[in-house]
């Protein structure tokens, strides 16, 4: 009897344990499924739903300053993580057609845009902004440079430009050249080179070379170092920013509004601060 009532009594709690257990998951799947539920409610409000993947961003390196604080401001409004990759624009291009996870690239050429074009990987492009080339030199600036004729100076033993497929090394060398610097600078052993426009401006702020050619950007996020010499624009092919679009990105809307936020007011006035310049968005020359 005490047996027969012992396992009764185990049964009956199984069962009511069992029971118990199968409301709980039951009611768990209605509050994650029903339409207008709470959480759904509150992915919506955070855009969980529509931006769910983030952004991956491959961008040249003298835009660093820059996209941190764009991609942090866009954070605020959209709730869009975003993964930035900074690099010289031209391995960031050959990343990209090697198959790199990508769904924009701001690009600091349109050679290296139209590289990714060319290859049928985007989906659209937008030239955005443009910035000035010049030489810098260390604060002290010993070698007394002020013009680009100086940097043939005995005194002046190294000069640190960016890689030659770089685009900041390709502007840097239409213009030494046009100035019929280039041969002789090359010639003299003067010349140093760094993987990207940043690694260039390192070398001029670590002492390494007496100056360098940078964008004038540069210099806001740099130590240390001074413009001496600015180009004129007609001495190398146009600065421009473009943004590309790849077609990676083309089921995840928050490429599309980033795109849209990169063309935006707030965005202009972020960009004006840190030394770039805009382009007309009518014959997108700058302004």
């Amino acid at each position: 009897m005490r047996t027969d009532s012992f396992d009764e009594r185990n049964s009956n709690s199984w069962f009511v344990g069992f029971a118990f257990l199968a409301f709980a998951l039951l009611s768990s799947c209605s509050r994650n499924t029903a339409p207008g539920g709470s959480e759904h409610a509150s992915e919506r409000r955070l855009g969980a739903t529509a931006y769910s993947r983030g952004l991956t961003i491959s961008a040249a390196a003298s835009t660093k300053d820059l996209m941190t604080v764009l991609t942090e401001e866009f954070k605020k409004s959209s709730r869009v993580e975003t993964k930035l990759n900074f690099g010289a624009s031209s391995i960031l291009a050959n990343q990209i057609t090697s198959g790199a996870p990508v769904d924009l690239f701001l690009s600091a050429s349109e050679q290296w845009a139209s590289e990714v074009e060319e290859a049928g990987l985007s989906s659209s492009r937008v030239n955005l902004f443009t910035n000035r080339l010049v030489i810098v030199a260390h604060e002290a600036n010993s070698a007394a440079i002020a013009t680009p004729q100086d940097l043939l100076k005995p005194s002046v033993t190294k000069i640190a430009l960016a890689g030659e497929n770089v685009p900041a090394g390709i502007y840097a060398g239409q213009a030494l050249t046009k100035l019929g610097l280039l041969e002789q600078l090359v010639h003299g052993k003067k010349v140093v080179r760094g993987q990207d426009v940043r690694t260039a401006l390192s070398f001029v702020e670590r002492g390494e070379a007496d100056a360098g050619v940078v964008y004038s950007t540069d210099v806001l996020a740099s130590s240390g170092v001074k413009i001496v010499y600015e180009f004129d624009a007609s001495m190398h092919d146009p600065v421009v920013y473009v943004l590309v679009r790849l077609k990676e990105s083309d089921t995840n809307d928050a490429a599309g509004k980033f795109v849209e936020y990169m063309q935006s007011a707030e965005t202009r006035e972020i960009c004006t601060r840190l030394g770039f310049i805009q382009l007309d968005r009518s014959n997108q020359n700058p302004k």
